[in-house]
């Protein structure tokens, strides 16, 4: 269920950038008006969806991987005195 609505969340924020483009492309007072709000959305649901990824992974509803991969051991000679 996160796993759906991170993605919904992450298509909104390509279509916002989307919006955003049009707006860069057409110009103008409406042109820059669509960008700001444009802007907004995006950073709007970034955060939201950072929140949602830290609270899931608080409430364990996601994990991180479980790969841990252990740093390489250089033995070394012991000296003898």
């Amino acid at each position: 269920m996160t796993g759906v609505v991170a993605v919904i969340i992450i298509i909104a924020i390509l279509v916002a950038l989307g919006v955003g483009l049009i707006g860069m492309i057409k110009g103008g007072k409406s042109g820059s008006d669509k960008m700001f709000k444009s802007l907004v959305v995006r950073v709007s649901l970034s955060v939201l969806l950072f929140i949602l990824v830290m609270f899931s992974g608080y409430m364990g509803w996601i994990t991180p991987n479980a790969i841990m991969v252990d740093a390489p051991v250089i033995s070394t000679p012991e000296k003898n005195d």
